[in-house]
């Protein structure tokens, strides 16, 4: 058996945790896919108990963040006079800061709102979360079910 000094394996140690902040903050992209993988695509369903819920005049956001990071959204799809189920695919064309990226983990959000502003969440808007938060950008099957109301 190798003999190994405790430094060899702080320094392991380390490198791993550097590799996985690296992969959590976007900047390791070897592990995405080439061509394309600047998307976020799927599906936006509506709980039954919240169905009757839906006005016309309600829009739709899906909202890309940064986990854990400020709430400030990083992309935004809207989507007026949605009608479930929603396919939806956001891409660099969404971002809201020109010059970003989308890459990296990534929280997604529905929400359905009654004025059709944008911002926090008011009292009547109905909102669901991709239940694999935090996702990998790169994501083609994102699932997300509207199923809370504030």
């Amino acid at each position: 058996m190798a003999n190994y000094s405790p430094g060899a394996f702080g320094m392991a140690a380390g490198i791993i945790a550097l590799a996985g902040i690296a992969a959590w903050l976007g900047l390791a992209h070897s592990c995405e896919q080439q061509g394309g993988s600047s998307v976020i695509a799927g599906r936006i369903t509506i709980a039954p108990a919240l169905a009757d819920q839906v006005r016309p005049t309600d829009v739709l956001f899906v909202i890309v963040r940064r986990p854990q990071g400020t709430p400030r959204p990083l992309a935004v799809k809207r989507i007026d006079n949605p009608k479930f189920p929603v396919e939806f695919e956001i891409t660099n064309a969404d971002l809201m800061m020109p010059g970003a990226e989308l890459r990296g983990m990534v929280d997604v959000v529905a929400r359905l709102d009654r004025d059709g502003q944008a911002g926090p969440p008011q009292p009547g808007d109905l909102e669901g979360k991709y239940g694999k938060n935090p996702t990998l950008v790169g994501g083609r099957n994102v699932e997300i079910m509207i199923d809370k109301q504030y």
